[in-house]
């Protein structure tokens, strides 16, 4: 007798969907919350600079969630941009982190352009010589001690206060504090303040700022007691890496309830030894990662000059430097499209920050400038002995020069 056919169940088949489900990934909407971690980016946002800075670049600003890089030779404009981010932060509800390495960040430049930061003042005991007898004595002066505001600064005496007893090499404490800030510093730093931001002290998204790569060494030099740029390199590489590749472009996604931000002042170098016979090349200190991972770079000034006009106020054999007119350029662009160009303009950075370069711009500018303008000259003339200054700015006239030839450094 014929048995009876087993009817076999056809195995179905897991699609892309059941596994995605099975290993937790993809996310979903629960009263307007998202659940899981997303692979998709928020819309791109900016710290939106002045109308001088998009009208050279074709740029907002600069980006949010991204590693962007400013670079370019002493005294073209670098700082300025900095200041003007920093500025953008606050007033788009972000705070900024400072690390001034170069320990040149000048609050009161900043406050003009619009920084929020308070002075603080205190009695402080000040030492006095007498020009004649050269008799020292010490006088109470009600002086500014610090300023306060919706930001974090860090100089490497203050990241010296703060971190200077972590040995990173071991994870041990030091008994006794190193004497020099270090590359690993502003990484602890900027990890720490992240990690303030995942348990809900910082309910902000953050702008961090350091001035300038190249400025300090990391723990192997330090160490080692001699300078070495290779050493510095690795450093920035290795201990960089996370930040950059991972922390900073992670809060650009969805699921990130902060959005961070990462921006860099580089000084460049030039490389006459990579092309015996041309032009030298534009090298950036701290290595090739630094070129690598930032995702915008910005070059302010020329490659092999400065390429800068001095703007200067003059009268009666008194002479005030009030701006610079400087080049500026997209070095490298990978922000995602429309937004991936790489143009390039020139605009005046002055004691009040960018503006463009049109005549009428100027004009508005020394007319509005023109009695902090007169006050400056009368403090050079001060400065300088003379017995006659300058009362009215009809007497002030304006010159441009051009600034400092080839560098080679």
């Amino acid at each position: 007798m014929a048995q009876p056919l087993k009817k076999v169940p056809i195995k179905k088949k897991s699609t892309i969907a059941d596994l995605k489900s099975k290993m937790g990934l993809g996310v979903s909407v629960e009263k307007g919350k998202i659940q899981g971690s997303s692979n998709a980016d928020k819309p791109i946002d900016w710290l939106i600079m002045p109308k001088a800075f998009q009208e050279a670049l074709k740029l907002p600003g600069f980006p949010q969630g991204y590693v962007s890089t400013v670079c370019g030779h002493s005294n073209t404009g670098k700082s300025t941009l900095i200041n003007h981010a920093i500025v953008a932060a606050q007033r788009q509800g972000l705070i900024p982190v400072i690390y001034d390495t170069e320990n040149n960040f000048d609050f009161k430049y900043a406050i003009d352009m619009g920084m929020v930061a308070e002075p603080v003042y205190g009695d402080v005991q000040v030492e006095k010589v007498d020009p004649v007898t050269g008799e020292v004595s010490w006088v109470t002066e009600n002086r500014i001690i610090e300023y306060d505001g919706p930001f974090f600064y860090f100089n490497n005496a203050i990241l010296i206060d703060r971190y200077g007893d972590k040995d990173y090499a071991t994870g041990k404490t030091l008994a006794k504090k190193r004497s020099k800030a270090i590359i690993e510093d502003i990484v602890y730093s900027i990890n720490e303040f992240l990690e303030y931001q995942a348990n809900g002290d910082i309910e902000q998204g953050l702008v961090f700022v350091w001035d300038s790569v190249g400025s300090v060494g990391g723990l192997k030099a330090y160490n080692s007691k001699v300078g070495n740029p290779m050493f510095d390199a690795g450093t920035i590489s290795a201990a960089f890496q996370e930040i950059m590749d991972s922390s900073i472009p992670s809060s650009r996604k969805v699921s990130a309830k902060y959005t961070n931000t990462l921006i860099l002042v580089n000084k460049v170098w030039l490389d006459a030894t990579s092309n015996p016979v041309g032009p030298p090349s534009l090298e950036m200190k701290g290595g090739k990662s630094i070129t690598y991972r930032s995702r915008l770079i910005i070059l302010v000034g020329g490659q092999l000059k400065a390429s800068v006009k001095r703007l200067s106020a003059i009268s009666k054999g008194l002479t005030y430097n009030y701006a610079i007119q400087t080049k500026v350029k997209v070095l490298k662009n990978q922000l995602p499209s429309p937004f991936n160009v790489t143009y390039e303009g020139d605009f005046i950075c002055t004691d009040i920050g960018i503006i463009g370069t049109s005549k009428e711009e100027q004009d508005e500018y020394k007319k509005n400038r023109a009695p902090e303008l007169l006050k400056k000259l009368n403090e050079i003339a001060i400065n300088n002995g003379k017995s006659e200054t300058v009362t009215n700015v009809e007497d002030i006239s304006f010159v441009e020069e051009d600034g400092e030839e080839m560098i080679l450094e």
